[in-house]
This record gives C-alpha cells, structure tokens and sequence, in this order.
C-alpha cells in the first residue's frame, strides 16, 4: 500500500509541474513548452549589458544667419537662413550634408550701373528680397568628446547662389513735364558659385534614450538628442559675372540634432 501511495504522489506531481511553470511566467505554448515566451514577445534581460556600434546617422533642423563680408557685401545684406541636413558618423569621423536657404536685401537697386545719358536707372530689381541657397558636404572628426559635449571641426565644398528679378525701365516726359518710367523686359537674374567652407560643431547633448524600432530595422537603438551650435565660414567667387562679387561668408547655426545607433549584446 506505501508503495502504491508513493507511485500515485509523484504521478500527481509531474501532472502539475507545467501548471506550476504557466503560473509563474504567464505564458504557455500549445506544443507542451510551457514557461517560454514567444520569440515576437522576448524583452532585452534587465541586467544585460548593451554594447554601442560604431556607427550612428540622424538628421538635425534649426536656423541662424549669414552675413557676406567683401565684395559681396557691397551688393548684399545678411540675412537669417533656415537649415536641415543629414548627418552619419563612423567612430570619430563624420559626415554631414544640409541646406541654407533665406531672403537677404539688396544694397543697391541698380548693382550694374547701367543709366541713360539723364543719369536714370535703365535696371532696377523688381523683388524686395533675393533668395539666398547654401548647400554643403563636409567632413569631420570629433577632437573633444565628454559626457554631454562634443567638438568637431568640419571642411568641405560649398554651393551658394542668389537669385532675383530685374525689370528694365524706359524713362520719358508727360506733357507736364514731370519724368516718369515704365517697365520693360523682366528677367530673373541668379549669381552661384562653387566654393568651400569651414565649420565648427559643438553638441550639447539633452537626452539619451534605448528605444526599439522595429521600422529602423531588428534589434534595440540608442535615441540621442542635442543642441548643434555651427559656427562657419564660406568663400566664393563669382567673378564669371557682372558685377564682380567675391569674398568670404561668416555665420552660424542653431539646431535640433537627432541620432539613432545600434545596441547589441
């Protein structure tokens, strides 16, 4: 009778093992692997150390101004210039790309000098404003990385162009007298240039998250973000056109920058 007792004991235990193992983890499967997760539902372990790629890529937003020093500056004014770009790193090396573009004021309404023997302007620019586009490529390496600040210094070419419309102007007498002009051809006039530039990118870091996104690819990333402070300086020339304009560009940008680098284990 013991003997049968003992039997039917341990027959009963093993009976309620997997029960046992589905109360303490809240899973069961239907092929008998009871206390598994399924694959979609498995979670990083709390203590498990994750280890940063080398890589990272983000893009960054913001706004600052730019203001033309030489010969550009007899023709134009600063201005203040939106921005957006990309950004990829490799270790200490970086690689960005973004765009400027704003709305400087002219300094002279008849930049050509072009006048009748009366001494009237034959050209006047017909907008208010030209429109300003930067664009450039550039690579970096980060000199100086803390806790919450990075420094890296950046070269590359540099795309600018201005761009207006010019009305020509036909200047008569009325029958009183008075002077008066009417306004001929209209043409959009545009100045670009390849040149270089020089930058300067201090990252102040805001936030740091460990975050999965699935639309990003598998697998765990760190989300870091931060304030890009970007000194400049640019210089073109554009000495294929009249006017002759050329000099340097200096100035500085403001922006949101985001970042996105793989976690492994």
């Amino acid at each position: 009778m013991n003997h049968l007792i003992h039997h039917l004991a341990a027959a009963a235990l093993l009976a309620i093992m997997p029960v046992l193992a589905t109360a303490q983890t809240g899973y069961a499967s239907l092929d008998g692997n009871a206390g598994q997760k399924p694959a979609s539902q498995k979670s990083t372990p709390a203590d498990a150390i994750l280890v940063s790629s080398d890589y990272d890529y983000g893009i960054y937003l913001g706004a600052g101004g730019v203001f033309p020093t030489s010969r550009t500056a007899d023709y134009f004014k600063g201005c203040a210039v939106f921005q957006i770009g990309l950004t990829g790193s490799y270790d200490n090396f970086r690689l960005k790309t973004d765009v400027h573009f704003g709305q400087p004021s002219f300094k002279q309404s008849n930049m050509w000098d072009v006048k009748d023997a009366q001494g009237h302007d034959l050209l006047h620019n017909s907008n208010a404003d030209a429109s300003y586009l930067g664009w450039s490529a550039q690579v970096g390496y980060t000199v100086w990385q803390g806790n919450r600040v990075a420094v890296t210094p950046n070269v590359g070419c540099y795309y600018s162009k201005y761009s207006w419309d010019v009305d020509s102007l036909k200047w008569g007498v009325d029958e009183q007298g008075k002077e008066f002009y009417q306004k001929g051809k209209t043409w959009k006039e545009n100045k670009h240039s390849w040149g270089f530039i020089a930058s300067v990118d201090i990252d102040i870091q805001l936030s740091s998250t460990v975050t999965a996104t699935p639309f990003l690819g598998n697998g765990d990333k760190r989300f870091t973000s931060s304030l890009r402070i970007s000194p400049f300086i640019t210089y073109a020339n554009y000495s294929k056109h009249t006017p002759v304009m050329k000099g340097c560009t200096v100035g500085f940008t403001v922006s949101y920058l985001g970042l996105l680098r793989s976690l492994s284990m």
